[in-house]
């Protein structure tokens, strides 16, 4: 996956737990409204989703990198049989 990907499915995981997290905080009564860096514990939400967001789009980018290294190395060693 590209660069976009991933920037693209980071934003998407960081909405989704900050929502996620955000919803249940307010239900409990932590916060009123959305969460914000105002607070301590919008400040918690908002920090864990973006930890939760660059934990996934660096695993994605770790996966393509360790692909890609796979291709070279097929590539190198049995050329004959694959093709790129």
């Amino acid at each position: 996956m590209g660069w976009i990907s991933r920037r693209i499915v980071g934003a998407i995981v960081f909405s989704v737990i900050a929502t996620i997290l955000g919803a249940y905080a307010v239900a409990k009564g932590y916060i009123s409204g959305e969460p914000t860096l105002s607070t301590a514990c919008g400040a918690s939400i908002l920090g864990f989703a973006f930890l939760i967001s660059l934990a996934v789009t660096t695993s994605m980018k770790r996966k393509a990198k360790w692909k890609k290294a796979w291709e070279d190395y097929y590539a190198q060693w049995y050329g004959q049989y694959y093709r790129r």
